[in-house]
C-alpha cells in the first residue's frame, strides 16, 4: 500500500510538472503579440493568429489520445509528446519569420494536447470522488503558477526566451517521465473508441455545447486583451502585469473552485463562476484606470477558473469506460473552439472593443442562467460498446 501511495505521488507530481511546462507560455503570448509583431515587421492583428495556430491543432489532436491511452503505455505517449513539444518550442523561439513561428506552434499544440486529457483520466481513476474537485484544482493550479511566471517574465525577457525556456523544461520533464513514471491502468479498456456513441447521450451533448460556446467567448476576450491594452497606450510592462493578474487569480481560483465544487456542488460553482465572468467582461468596456482594470481582471480570472474546475470535475464523474473519450473531447472542444473564438472575436474587435465585450458578456450571462439545466446530473443510459477483435 505504501509503495502504491508513493507511486501515485510521483505520478501526480510529474503530471503537475508537465502541466506547468505546457502552460508556461500559453498565457503570455497574448501579452507579447505587439512585441512579436514589431520584431517580425507584421501587424498585431496578423501575429495574433499565432494563438489560433496553437489552439485549433491542440483541440483536434486531443481526440487521438483516448484511443492511444487504450492501446499504448501512458508513459510512452507522454515521453514522445514532451520531446516533440520541446523541439517545436525551440524552433518557435528561433523563428525568423511569421510562417516558421506559426508552423512551430501547430506542432507544439499537437504535442501539448496530450497533457490535460491524460491528467483527467488518471485523476478520475486514481482519486476518490469526494476529493476529485480539489485534485483537479491542484493540477490546474500548477498550470496557472507556470502561466503566471510566464506572463511576469514577458515584461522583462525577450519574447523568444518565452519559447526557449519551456523547450528546456519539456526536455527535462521527458527524461523524468521516462525514468520515474509508473502507471498501469486498472480499467480494462477492451473496446473500440467511438465518439459517435458518446455524443448520442443528450446530457453529454449539452455539456459540450456549453463548453464550446464558453470557450469561444472566453478566449475571444482574453487573447485580445494585450492588443486592447496596447491601444490604450499602456507599456509592455503594464500589459504584462495586467494579464498576469488573470493568471495569478487562477492560482487561487482553482483550489478555491475545487473546494466550492466539492462542498457546494458542481452546478453552484459553475453558475457562480460564469456570473462573475460575465460581470467582469462588461466592466472592461470602461477602463477608468490601471487599478480599476487590475481589480476587474482579478475577478475575471477567479470566475473563469471556478467554472473551469466545476465543469472539468463533472466530466471525471462519468463512468470509467467513458472517461478517456470525455477527457479528450473536453480538450478538443475547449481548444478548437477557443482558437476559432480568437479569430471570430478579432473581426469584431477591429470594429469596436467595447461592443464586442458587451456582446460576449451577455452570451456568458445566458450560459450562467442555463448552467443548472445543462450540468445537472442524470442517469447515463447504457449504450453498446464495440469490442476490439
Amino acid at each position: 500500500m505504501k509503495e502504491k501511495l508513493r507511486s501515485n505521488k510521483v505520478i501526480f507530481a510529474l503530471l503537475w510538472l508537465e502541466g506547468a511546462v505546457i502552460s508556461f507560455n500559453t498565457a503570455c503570448v497574448a501579452a507579447v503579440i505587439p512585441a512579436i509583431a514589431r520584431d517580425l515587421h507584421k501587424d498585431s492583428f496578423e501575429i495574433a493568429r499565432i494563438i489560433s495556430f496553437y489552439m485549433i491543432p491542440y483541440g483536434l489532436a486531443a481526440l487521438i489520445y483516448a484511443p492511444l491511452v487504450k492501446r499504448h503505455s501512458v508513459k510512452a505517449i507522454k515521453t514522445v509528446c514532451l520531446l516533440v513539444f520541446a523541439l517545436a518550442s525551440l524552433i518557435g523561439g528561433l523563428s525568423a519569420s511569421a510562417f516558421c513561428l506559426f508552423t512551430s506552434r501547430v506542432f507544439a499544440g499537437i504535442a501539448a494536447s496530450a497533457t490535460t486529457p491524460i491528467a483527467l483520466i488518471l485523476t478520475g481513476e486514481l482519486v476518490p470522488k469526494e476529493i476529485r474537485g480539489r485534485m483537479v484544482g491542484v493540477f490546474f493550479s500548477a498550470t496557472f503558477i507556470a502561466a503566471f511566471a510566464g506572463v511576469i517574465l514577458s515584461a522583462v525577457l525577450p519574447w523568444r526566451m518565452l519559447f526557449i525556456v519551456p523547450a528546456v523544461f519539456a526536455l527535462v520533464n521527458a527524461v523524468l517521465v521516462f525514468l520515474f513514471f509508473d502507471f498501469k491502468s486498472k480499467v480494462e479498456y477492451d473496446y473500440e473508441v467511438n465518439y459517435l456513441h458518446i455524443i448520442k447521450e443528450r446530457r453529454i451533448v449539452r455539456i459540450f455545447i456549453y463548453i464550446l460556446i464558453l470557450s469561444l467567448a472566453y478566449h475571444g476576450i482574453y487573447n485580445w486583451l494585450g492588443v486592447y491594452f496596447s491601444s490604450l497606450q499602456y507599456t509592455q510592462a503594464q500589459v504584462s502585469l495586467l494579464l498576469s493578474l488573470v493568471v495569478f487569480s487562477g492560482i487561487f481560483g482553482q483550489p478555491f473552485g475545487g473546494w466550492v465544487t466539492d462542498k457546494k456542488g458542481r452546478v453552484f460553482a459553475a453558475t457562480l463562476g460564469l456570473a462573475g465572468l460575465s460581470l467582469a467582461t462588461v466592466f472592461l468596456i470602461s477602463p477608468f484606470s490601471f487599478v480599476y482594470l487590475a481589480a476587474v481582471l482579478f475577478v475575471f480570472g477567479i470566475a473563469w477558473t471556478m467554472n473551469h474546475n466545476a465543469v472539468s470535475t463533472v466530466l471525471t464523474d462519468f463512468p470509467d469506460k467513458l472517461r478517456p473519450e470525455l477527457a479528450s473531447l473536453n480538450s478538443a472542444v475547449r481548444f478548437a473552439s477557443g482558437g476559432l473564438g480568437v479569430g471570430l472575436a478579432g473581426v469584431f474587435m477591429q470594429i469596436s472593443f467595447s461592443l464586442t465585450f458587451l456582446g460576449l458578456g451577455v452570451i456568458i450571462l445566458i450560459l450562467a442562467m442555463a448552467s443548472k439545466k445543462i450540468l445537472k446530473e442524470e442517469k447515463i443510459i447504457g449504450f453498446p460498446l464495440r469490442k476490439r477483435s
